[in-house]
């Protein structure tokens, strides 16, 4: 039994495999009368899902000591050992404070790490407790439950850095600061979209097991600003106009349970109203490519630069106001020039995914940690052409923006102003929940790889 070429050796008269250490989660000797014996638990790749297995090993002392001293050392700086974790025991069926104790603790416990549980009770809990932990003990944040208490979580860290960096989040020309913490999601909610498109399934359990590998993915995040306020961050959708009614109408049923996304929709898309917009961008530099391959990194780090310039009057508010500058506004987001005015004045919808979604074979696949936004422009058309669109778009299939009536735009930024002279209620589909919008305007803004999740896409 040795430890070479980054692979654990088994050759006994049972036992004669070879184990990657990159899924080799603990090791512990065992020693009897008998003799001694190395005990490994490892991670069996199947597909999307993960299994853990225990092989117990007989060999001499000094064998096992000197394998298991290799793999403790190689486990060393890469795994988490402390997390803060968070659960909505509302998320789903009401069945996530379960689903943790009973899948995912065990995990945790007999891989050595130690967590630090809060089962949430009221709203604003995880923004509250957030702003006022001391996290330098924690390697890592875990959200329990659906796309919502993962969004709750983002939120508040990214508030968190941006006041301690003496950055307004407010402000929409403000930068967001990359996170130092890594966020882990356990899929215990009902859409849970996040997670699956970090494991490839909604298991819990490989969800649990991919925090504790330690591997992490870079990915985006996208800012919604009215006016001088910042109303919400995404890292999965923001949907203007039909899909902001129809999480506006899902949420009226929330008894129904998950089951309310497949009936409510259908009524929302069936009395689906046009909105007349005005929709501006600043269009993605040419050359934007992003390989998700080099997204993938073991631990977080700065992506973030300072950009320094000399305040014009030598005053107290421009000594503050340069203090709290990290990159000016024309670098981040375009200057007045760049920005260009989209032909559409009459929508249905409009659309982003932090998480792009592109063609692999005949279906759609995620990439996290692109260099644009995809703004997608659903214009008039007719009612049938629609639902077939929308039924390709729910099957995933690679052709469902291949209609002449959506138009997909790569953007740095963009911003909508509604001119309907009547007074309506518009809204907001921010990562599944409902943001009821209090101006005509509306100012999205991408943010790249500010985050890094626990997680390792296929």
């Amino acid at each position: 039994m040795n430890f070479q070429e980054s692979c654990l050796c088994y050759q006994t008269f049972k036992i004669d495999r070879k184990i990657n250490s990159r899924l080799i989660l603990s090791s512990n000797i065992h020693s009897t009368d008998s003799g001694t014996s190395l005990e490994v638990v490892h991670v069996v790749e199947k597909k999307t899902k993960l299994k853990i297995e225990k092989i117990q090993c007989e060999a001499s002392e000094s064998q096992c000591n000197e394998t298991h001293k290799a793999i403790e050392q190689s486990m060393k700086d890469k795994r988490p050992k402390s997390l803060l974790v968070f659960i909505n025991p509302r998320s789903g069926n009401r069945g996530a404070e379960k689903i943790y104790q009973r899948k995912v603790l065990p995990i945790f416990q007999m891989c050595g790490v130690k967590t630090n549980e809060y089962v949430t009770s009221r709203p604003n809990e995880v923004r509250d407790r957030l702003l006022n932990t001391n996290l330098n003990t924690y390697d890592g944040v875990v959200a329990v439950g659906g796309d919502g208490i993962y969004n709750e979580v983002l939120s508040a860290l990214l508030d968190r850095e941006m006041k301690n960096s003496g950055l307004d989040p407010n402000d929409p020309d403000s930068r967001l600061v990359q996170l130092k913490l890594p966020i882990g999601i356990i899929p215990a909610g009902s859409g849970n979209y996040t997670a699956w498109y970090l494991n490839g399934t909604k298991c819990p359990k490989t969800a649990a097991i991919r925090i504790v590998m330690g591997d992490c993915v870079a990915t985006n995040v996208a800012s919604l600003h009215q006016g001088n306020r910042c109303a919400g961050y995404s890292s999965l959708i923001l949907g203007f106009g039909l899909f902001g009614d129809v999480m506006r109408d899902c949420e009226k049923y929330r008894w129904m349970g998950t089951s309310r996304f497949k009936v409510i929709p259908v009524g929302t898309v069936l009395s689906r109203r046009p909105v007349n917009v005005i929709i501006s961008y600043v269009p993605a530099k040419s050359g934007d490519n992003n390989s998700n391959a080099e997204n993938r990194v073991t631990a977080p780090k700065q992506q973030f630069h300072r950009q320094i310039s000399v305040p014009v009057f030598n005053t107290k508010k421009a000594r503050v106001t340069f203090q709290k500058r990290t990159v000016s506004s024309s670098a981040n987001f375009g200057a007045a020039s760049e920005w260009r005015t989209a032909d559409e004045r009459v929508v249905y919808a409009v659309d982003t995914y932090p998480i792009t979604m592109k063609p692999k074979g005949t279906k759609m696949a995620p990439h996290f940690g692109e260099d644009s936004l995809k703004l997608r422009i659903t214009q008039k058309c007719k009612l049938m052409d629609h639902i077939r669109q929308l039924k390709e778009v729910d099957d995933g299939k690679s052709t469902c923006y291949d209609f002449d009536f959506v138009r997909t735009i790569s953007v740095e930024r963009y911003r909508v102003r509604i001119l309907n002279k009547e007074m309506q209620d518009f809204f907001v589909n921010c990562d599944g929940e409902v943001i009821c919008l209090d101006g005509p305007e509306i100012i999205v803004s991408l943010h790249r790889r500010v985050v890094q999740l626990y997680g390792s896409p296929n």
